[in-house]
C-alpha cells in the first residue's frame, strides 16, 4: 500500500465553536461542509481533519458514551516548520487553549538524541494537539 492519509474524525459538542476555533486559531480553511449534518472538513498544509457535532443529523460511530474531555488517552502530534509564529498566534488568540507551554525537550532515540521544541494545544472539546518542530536534528 502507499499514499495512505489518515484523516481523524472528531465528534465536538458544538460545531460552530469548533469550527471558528480551527479556523481562527489553527489557521485552517473550510474545504467543505455539510450544515444540515454538522459536519465540517478542514485543512491547513497537507494536514486534514474532520469534525462532526454529536447532535447532528445521521449516523454516528460511537462506542460508548460521550463525555468531555474527548478524545481521552490520545494527542495528535503534528510537526510544523515554523512553531514560534503558531505558538504565538495561539498564545494571542487563545491563550486558555494551551495545555503545555512552549517547551525545548530532548527524546532518547535509540543511540541518538532528537531535540525539538513543542507545545500542546486543548481545543474546546478536550482533544489534545502536540505541535512539534525538530529543533536541532538527532545528535549521538
Amino acid at each position: 500500500m502507499s499514499n495512505l492519509k489518515l484523516v481523524p474524525e472528531l465528534y465536538c459538542a458544538d460545531i460552530e465553536v469548533t469550527k471558528k476555533f480551527y479556523t481562527e486559531v489553527f489557521g485552517f480553511e473550510v474545504k467543505y461542509e455539510r450544515i444540515e449534518e454538522q459536519f465540517v472538513y478542514f485543512t491547513f498544509g497537507g494536514v486534514d481533519i474532520m469534525a462532526e457535532g454529536i447532535a447532528g443529523v445521521g449516523r454516528r460511530w460511537l462506542t460508548g458514551e460521550m463525555e468531555k474531555p474527548f478524545g481521552r488517552g490520545v494527542n495528535f502530534q503534528w510537526d510544523v516548520a515554523d512553531i514560534d509564529d503558531l505558538y504565538s498566534r495561539v498564545k494571542t488568540s487563545a491563550p486558555d487553549s494551551i495545555y503545555l507551554e512552549l517547551e525545548t525537550k530532548e527524546y532518547q532515540c535509540a543511540d541518538l538524541v532528537a531535540i525539538q521544541k513543542q507545545f500542546i494545544v486543548q481545543d474546546p472539546d478536550g482533544y489534545l494537539f502536540r505541535f512539534c518542530c525538530d529543533n536541532s536534528g538527532a545528535t549521538k
